[in-house]
């Protein structure tokens, strides 16, 4: 009996990381940035879910999304209803400098604007954001949370008023 609990602690202390909160993790970029890839431009499809506080209602929507090099996001939603949302506007544009400066490698700005945490698991890795008072995104921004591997994987974003947007892209092959 004592082995087999001592061989389930060992196996939990070993896999502690895996089930911790990238926000547990605060790091500066120079600890990571090594371990985040190039992102290049990408066709692929996503699929969406938008949770609102206080409310059992979870609005999902998928399509095409498609990031080009030094331009951008675009959405291309085919479900529920057709339209195309470009994060270059207002609300969306922080979210856009965002990945375009994590796909440059330039994180001098971000470094000003947010605070930063990481995990890296194998393959994976995880970058949390975390606006300061001082940015702009932080009256509107509660945390940005980025997953992936060779590419971005999936991303969650939660508002100031509790508001969680869950984004998954699946890679064209």
């Amino acid at each position: 009996m004592i082995r087999i609990f001592l061989a389930l602690f060992i196996f939990f202390m070993l896999n502690l990381q895996s089930f911790a909160n990238v926000f547990d993790y605060p790091k500066k970029i120079s600890e990571f940035e090594n371990n985040l890839p190039k992102l290049e431009s990408i066709n692929c499809k996503f699929s969406q879910e938008k949770i609102f506080p206080n409310s059992n209602v979870i609005l999902k929507s998928s399509g095409d999304f498609e990031f080009k090099e030094n331009i951008g996001v675009t959405f291309y939603t085919t479900y529920p209803i057709k339209s195309t949302t470009s994060y270059t506007t207002k609300e969306y544009r922080q979210i856009n400098n965002i990945i375009l400066a994590i796909s440059k490698k330039n994180y001098s700005k971000l470094e000003k604007e947010f605070k930063f945490f990481f995990i890296n698991q194998g393959n994976t890795w995880t970058l949390g954001l975390v606006p300061q008072k001082n940015s702009p995104a932080y009256n509107y921004l509660k945390s940005i949370e980025i997953s992936g591997s060779d590419y971005i994987k999936k991303m969650t974003i939660i508002t100031k008023d509790g508001t969680r947007t869950n984004i998954k892209w699946e890679k064209h092959v």
